[in-house]
């Protein structure tokens, strides 16, 4: 009997566990939605709430911005997308580590020039105060088709 109450309750804390894992991760695909559509319409209050003040945000021609660079880039228009699609999306959570992988497709009108963008993207998310937040970002170039 007292084999099957302890086999009966690690059942009952894998399964909260696989649960809290699997909110975790629909948080985190809505943090990185969430920031995606922040940086269609960058709202600096927005922006400030969805990273972290270390973020490291690394860019596929090698620039590297901190969180302030970063969401001013955005407010003023030097970097400005007008659409963004993600491709191939994979996130896994790891406790309080989010990590989000996808292929980012955009339209851009940087700086009034317009372009597009296809990048792979990886984010490092950390949880923290009950909200997601984007710790650091590497873009880098995909090979040409």
């Amino acid at each position: 009997m007292k084999k099957f109450l302890i086999i009966l309750l690690l059942c009952i804390a894998s399964v909260f566990s696989v649960q809290a894992q699997s909110e975790n991760s629909i948080e985190l695909v809505k943090a990185v939605q969430e920031l995606t559509n922040v940086m269609i319409n960058p709202d600096k209050a927005k922006l400030k709430k969805l990273t972290d003040k270390k973020l490291s945000y690394g860019h596929s021609s090698g620039k590297n911005e901190d969180q302030e660079t970063f969401i001013n880039t955005l407010i003023s228009g030097k970097s400005d997308f007008v659409s963004i699609d993600l491709e191939n999306q994979s996130y896994e959570v790891v406790d309080d580590i989010g990590i989000a992988r996808h292929i980012l497709v955009a339209e851009t009108n940087d700086g009034g020039a317009p372009g597009n963008v296809r990048i792979g993207v990886l984010m490092i998310w950390r949880k923290n105060d009950n909200s997601w937040k984007l710790l650091a970002r590497q873009a880098y170039k995909l090979p040409q088709p």
